[in-house]
């Protein structure tokens, strides 16, 4: 693996996201990736809510019209990070990845909504976000991924994905690492 000195966080992210876009066969969407590196950079710097997330989309309904566009701003943004870098951990908690991708789809839904009465251009971006929010966790679970290959525990993890999930993208990867990766009582 080549060491490349970046200027920035930002520049960082932004080769990662874009390119785990192409691996993932999302088409141009500059938008969306331009919201993803800020929101990879803005996670990477700051702790997470301490608030349970359903919580907080529950007090978006009843709350301000500025508030609201704020709390489910987090809870996508938070369902989002968490799937994508944290899947593997979250199959040891109450509730597992499905939730968050459910939570996350819905809050960017509702904002999508929220927005187009507000700003056209944030519509269409959160609109992407909500419709194809699966999509997105995988790539921000390459981006993830692509840090952690070089360990044993890597491979592990990006199989439980590929287990969890059947991405196309984790297969690949798992061949490419040497893994046929099978699931439980397939023929050999």
């Amino acid at each position: 693996m080549e060491i490349v000195a970046l200027a920035s966080l930002n520049e960082f992210f932004q080769e990662a996201v874009a390119r785990a876009m192409r691996n993932q066969g999302i088409g141009p969407a500059d938008e969306v990736e331009v919201y993803l590196v800020n929101l990879l950079s803005t996670y990477s710097t700051t702790s997470l809510p301490d608030e349970p997330l359903g919580m907080q989309l529950a007090s978006a309904q009843v709350a301000s019209p500025e508030e609201r566009v704020r709390v489910l701003r987090t809870v996508g943004d938070t369902s989002l990070y968490m799937s994508g870098f944290f899947a593997e951990s979250l199959q040891r908690k109450l509730v597992d990845v499905d939730y968050y991708i459910t939570l996350g789809g819905s809050a960017y839904g509702q904002l999508a909504r929220t927005y187009e009465r507000r700003r056209a251009g944030a519509v269409e971006v959160y609109n992407e976000l909500g419709q194809r929010f699966p999509e997105y966790v995988e790539v921000l679970a390459e981006v993830s991924q692509e840090s952690s290959l070089g360990s044993p525990s890597g491979v592990v993890q990006l199989y439980e994905r590929w287990l969890k999930t059947g991405s196309e993208w984790a297969e690949r990867r798992l061949r490419k690492s040497g893994v046929v990766p099978r699931r439980g009582g397939e023929p050999d």
